[in-house]
């Protein structure tokens, strides 16, 4: 039985996707702000590790995740839009809908490390 990676290409496609997702994200105003001052190809690298490592289950690939104070929580809203630009970024890579939806399913869990502050009610 074949990884979620492997039917989706391998890492050099995750690698495309995810330049295709930044520069969706880049161009949002409300996810650019998150940005600011990063070494967006470091970021770049760090995210295809990340997510090459959950496409495998491969746990021990995968870096905890740490808290930094300084840097502003994003919201379950703003998270939502990632989400929405990954999954274009999936669909933009040829990537069938049954596999997308893998793969999303795949690193749902990691939305608990990113995401730092609750929905605003509204």
């Amino acid at each position: 039985m074949s990884t979620t990676l492997e039917r989706l290409g391998g890492e050099r496609t995750v690698s495309a996707v995810v330049t295709r997702f930044y520069a969706k994200a880049l161009a949002d105003p409300r996810l650019a702000g998150y940005f600011h001052g990063t070494n967006i190809e470091l970021l770049r690298r760090h995210q295809t590790e990340l997510f090459v490592a959950a496409l495998t289950g491969d746990a021990s690939r995968r870096e905890p995740a740490e808290s930094d104070n300084s840097l502003p929580g994003i919201h379950h809203d703003e998270y939502d839009l990632v989400i929405g630009y990954l999954a274009d970024a999936l669909r933009e890579s040829s990537v069938e809908e049954d596999l997308l939806s893998g793969v999303l399913f795949v690193l749902a869990p990691l939305a608990r490390d990113v995401t730092t502050v609750p929905a605003v009610p509204g």
